[in-house]
């Protein structure tokens, strides 16, 4: 059973969907990753974050720290189209790698407030990850990770994700955060017979 799902490392809520993926891959189901930028319009160099109070911030952090995620907020929101792409030209090549360089993405933005434009950062990153630093910056360089991330930019449309968290189960979309139990029930609707 595959679920799909869309996210931009610049959405707190995805952050906390890692969670949610957990979830669903400790009971067997395979989540299949797709990025997709939420905010295009924020330019290279980012731009200034404004104050994060409120309910929904509220909740961010309690789900953050129920899902063991430390959560510091950055003065800065990122333009994130060089790690999405990064990003989807791992996966092309190994969802594994690409998934742990995710997850040292999301990391180091929303747990660490650091620079997740740098090249140099997102290279290293791929390092750990089990890929290629080098390979990574040609693949950014000459224009191939960036048409792996329009691909998958494209496909979401075709889905009709317009926002993050998105998740597609059996054809319907589930957009924004659940609750962890509502993962664990679907996953025991969902689970596979045989």
């Amino acid at each position: 059973m595959v679920v799909e799902h869309w996210f931009d490392f610049v959405c707190p809520y995805c952050y906390v969907a890692q969670d949610r993926n957990r979830i669903l891959r400790e009971r067997g189901l395979e989540v299949v990753e797709h990025a997709i930028r939420i905010h295009p319009e924020i330019p290279p160099g980012g731009r200034p974050a404004g104050p994060r109070v409120g309910p929904a911030y509220d909740f961010l952090a309690r789900e953050a720290e129920a899902a063991g995620l430390p959560l510091r907020w950055s003065a800065r929101t990122p333009n994130t189209r060089t790690a999405l792409a990064a990003f989807e030209w791992l996966n092309s090549l190994r969802p594994k790698v690409a998934q742990r360089f995710a997850e040292s993405v999301f990391s180091a933005y929303f747990g660490h407030g650091h620079d997740i434009e740098s090249v140099d950062l997102l290279a290293t990153m791929a390092e750990s990850a089990g890929g290629s630093g080098e390979r990574l910056r040609i693949a950014l360089t000459g224009g191939t990770a960036y048409e792996a991330l329009a691909r998958s930019e494209r496909q979401a449309k075709e889905y009709g994700v317009s926002g993050t968290p998105t998740w597609n189960v059996l054809g319907q979309s589930v957009s924004g955060l659940r609750p962890r139990a509502w993962f664990r029930d679907l996953t025991t609707v969902l689970r596979p017979t045989g």
